[in-house]
């Protein structure tokens, strides 16, 4: 390894297809955050609108199963499921493009997840916060907006925030059905110039350039006093 020949320059002819690739992880990644949260939110206020008297029990069972299914399904296999899915005969739609497949099954996997946080932290919501507004006669509209809701982002905003950075290093899983992201330029240009090492180190200093930040952000952001209140 200590011998070995770096040669960087090997990406001067590539800049642009790298930049794009940068760019397209970057999509990925906030385009499934963003969905994927807003769903996950909407889902969760579903399972909670579903009553739990007796009439209702196989639909609640079913939204329940249903969102642990998604959950156990790994993101490679979602990957496949939205992009090789026989549209044409079943549906009559064209295939999805492989940008457009790797959007929907990562914001699947995160709306999943973000659904059973959501929904937990209902639960977990302080009585005495919602008692002592009911005290202060602030009407039950007034109270969901400004107590129950603020209260449910401080319980999942750490969790969500881990879900959004390792949707970073999930989008990496699109390149194998064929969008152009950093992994699959990567692959690309290690393939045309036989040097591997080179391109897979520089792939790990742009991943870390992307993550890293956000890491350090979501722990100051934890460490607020917003997110400590209770």
């Amino acid at each position: 390894m200590f011998d070995y020949d770096w040669n960087w320059t090997i990406f001067f002819p590539h800049w642009r297809p790298l930049l794009r690739g940068v760019w397209v992880t970057l999509e990925l990644s906030v385009f499934s955050a963003v969905f994927g949260t807003l769903l996950g939110f909407a889902l969760a206020a579903l399972m909670r609108a579903i009553p739990k008297r007796w009439m209702a029990l196989p639909l609640r069972a079913f939204a329940f199963f249903t969102n642990d299914v998604l959950r156990a399904i790994p993101i490679l296999v979602l990957l496949y499921a939205f992009y090789y899915f026989p549209y044409t005969p079943l549906l009559g739609i064209k295939p999805l493009e492989p940008f457009l497949a790797a959007v929907l099954a990562l914001t699947l996997s995160q709306a999943a997840f973000t659904a059973d946080l959501v929904y937990s932290a209902v639960d977990r919501v302080n009585p005495r916060t919602i008692l002592a507004a009911q005290s202060l006669a602030i009407d039950d509209r007034t109270i969901f907006w400004h107590f129950i809701v603020p209260d449910i982002f401080r319980q999942t905003m750490p969790a969500l925030i881990a879900f959004w950075i390792g949707l970073v290093k999930l989008s990496s899983f699109a390149s194998v059905i064929g969008c152009h992201d950093l992994v699959y330029v990567a692959s690309v240009i290690g393939a045309q110039q036989y040097r591997s090492i080179e391109v897979w180190a520089l792939a790990a200093v742009v991943y870390a350039i992307l993550v890293v930040p956000t890491t350090i952000l979501a722990r100051y952001a934890e460490n607020s006093a917003w997110m400590q209140r209770r």
